[in-house]
């Protein structure tokens, strides 16, 4: 199994064959975070996030790089992806991932959540949750692939919830090999 504290970074397949690199966010790269959401498509598109313009994404990673665990996908070395897994309390961690546009369905959005599985396990949370808007059914479709499950009541809600919970074997992810998504 892959874990956060020795394995990353990892080199996996997407579903297309392409290969994509996820690793631990640095201070270093900072920057690169921030370009990924200038360029990112659609602006405000789930939740109102990422924001969009410049000030405001600065201000807005301010303040979800201050905790949690943060993971990059790298695509030929370009930054295109950002997993947040962010402490709710001691059982609970909250789950929030973007990815480019660029590198959109093709598996890496479901080997990310599977990642994220891996993230909250090793830090020894019981449960990772989201929310989703019901319109994005590709997201909800990949959470589902990873065992995430809507939450009751919030089937016709602004917000989709949904949550897995957390057990030994979190996340399918093996370290050491290509793997595809």
């Amino acid at each position: 199994m892959l874990t956060t504290t020795g394995t990353l970074p990892v080199d996996l397949l997407d579903k297309t064959g392409r290969a994509f690199r996820a690793r631990l966010f640095t201070p270093a790269d900072r920057y690169a975070l921030e370009e990924m959401y200038r360029a990112f498509d659609p602006k405000r598109g789930a939740q109102g996030l990422p924001p969009g313009d410049g000030e405001s994404i600065h201000r807005w990673l301010d303040q979800v790089l201050a905790d949690g665990t943060h993971v990059l996908v790298e695509v030929a070395g370009e930054v295109l992806g950002h997993l947040m897994v962010l402490p709710i309390d001691e059982e609970s961690s909250e789950l929030a991932n973007f990815l480019h546009q660029a590198i959109r369905n093709r598996g890496i959005g479901t080997a990310l959540n599977l990642l994220a599985l891996e993230v909250a396990r090793d830090q020894g949370r019981r449960r990772l949750w989201l929310s989703v808007e019901p319109s994005n059914r590709i997201a909800i479709r990949s959470y589902e692939k990873a065992g995430f499950r809507r939450l009751p009541g919030s089937l016709w809600a602004p917000e989709v919830e949904m949550e897995v919970r957390i057990g030994p074997d979190a996340g399918m992810l093996e370290s050491g090999r290509k793997h595809r998504a």
